[in-house]
């Protein structure tokens, strides 16, 4: 298979992944398409593939994936890094290591999948699409006065260089699996007769609301944030960060409330708030540091992301796992799909990763297991 040499055409596509930042003189940075290139790793492992799945360990994902975050030297620092990792049985797994800032997560899933068909012969030299800046330099942006400032949106202490931001606690990821049996089973336990109203995501977020809630001892979370996608977007061959971002509010106890109250507060309550970050980050032109992921509780539908899109010599993934690095104190939930699982009334599984202060985890998945969310193995707690 020829990973490197399919590379040059798939990037003559996505030329933006192949440059490096730069500053202009009043310190906003910007990429400089230079063509410096992604960087390659490549690995080797001991287990099959099967053998790995069995693990169920997702802190184990990281060693396939290499990851460096981007600084301190911004001229030098790639914005992708692949790692393949071959197993001993002749499987291998694709770990991409993406700057957020060059795309969202959809973006990313199109442009990996976009690669497959170079691979495969499907598509071949590229065509050279211009991305278009949303405003040009110079040119002058009218703020609104009265703009409501974005609850989504936290602002951090200057970050410089090197581009990470300290949390005040240790962070822990754990992942969990739904059936697609076990996602109609909750919905319909649930919601019972309004099971078409709610949405699988605004039904899993409502119950990890709550949980997360109660694991926190009277310090509830009564603001989180929605991360969903554009239905617009991402265009072929266009690279953007334009999830729909969304904040919402509960003036009530998120502990005492029930469950279809949450959920419909997720539905039609929430606030879209894009319009107001582009606002607050290019009033000062760019150049103080800002964070959304964790500095609410948030949520993060991956759902219509096409994960599971990347086909080599004929063969699709057989498990895709992600992770966002660098979430702040308040912790992001992850609903993706998991097609390889189907049901007969359409429902397919869910895999749920969880981004959480390391002394809440405990607490955490004792809650879900009362919810039946998680069984005893995916707990690691004794009875």
């Amino acid at each position: 298979m020829q990973i490197k040499g399919s590379m040059f055409h798939w990037l003559n596509e996505y030329y933006t992944v192949c440059g490096r930042f730069r500053r202009t003189a009043a310190g906003r940075p910007y990429v400089k398409c230079n063509d410096c290139g992604v960087r390659v790793v490549e690995a080797r492992c001991n287990k099959t593939v099967d053998e790995w799945l069995e693990t169920r360990d997702c802190s184990l994902h990281d060693l396939l994936i290499y990851h460096a975050p981007v600084g301190p030297e911004l001229f030098f620092s790639p914005l992708l890094y692949m790692q393949v990792t071959k197993f001993k049985c002749g499987g291998m797994s694709m770990g991409i290591s993406w700057a957020h800032v060059i795309g969202d997560v959809y973006s990313a899933s199109e442009c990996l999948n976009a690669w497959g068909q170079y691979v495969s012969g499907l598509r071949s030299n590229g065509h050279f699409k211009l991305t278009k800046s949303p405003s040009g330099p110079g040119r002058p942006k009218i703020h609104s006065v009265d703009t409501k400032e974005p609850v989504s949106l936290k602002r951090v202490d200057p970050v410089g260089d090197l581009w990470v931001t300290a949390n005040s606690c240790k962070m822990e990821t754990f992942s969990f699996h739904l059936s697609a049996s076990q996602v109609s089973q909750f919905h319909s336990k649930n919601w019972g007769h309004g099971i078409g109203k709610i949405p699988v995501f605004e039904s899993l977020c409502a119950v990890m609301w709550q949980c997360i809630a109660k694991a926190r001892d009277g310090l509830e979370p009564r603001a989180v944030t929605l991360c969903k996608k554009d239905p617009g977007n991402p265009r072929d061959g266009v690279l953007s960060n334009s999830q729909i971002i969304s904040s919402v509010m509960a003036d009530f106890s998120v502990v005492d409330t029930d469950l279809k109250r949450l959920a419909s507060l997720l539905v039609d309550q929430a606030m879209k708030e894009n319009t107001q970050i582009e606002e607050v980050v290019e009033k000062d032109n760019g150049v103080f540091d800002y964070i959304v992921y964790g500095s609410n509780l948030t949520f993060v539908d991956l759902e219509e992301t096409n994960f599971y899109g990347l086909e080599l010599n004929g063969h699709k993934p057989e498990a895709v796992h992600y992770s966002i690095q660098g979430v702040r104190d308040e912790g992001a939930v992850l609903v993706l799909p998991w097609p390889k699982d189907s049901g007969t009334d359409g429902n397919i599984g869910r895999i749920v990763v969880v981004t959480l202060s390391e002394n809440e985890v405990v607490k955490l998945k004792l809650e879900l297991k009362k919810n039946g969310l998680m069984l005893e193995d995916d707990t690691g707690i004794p009875e």
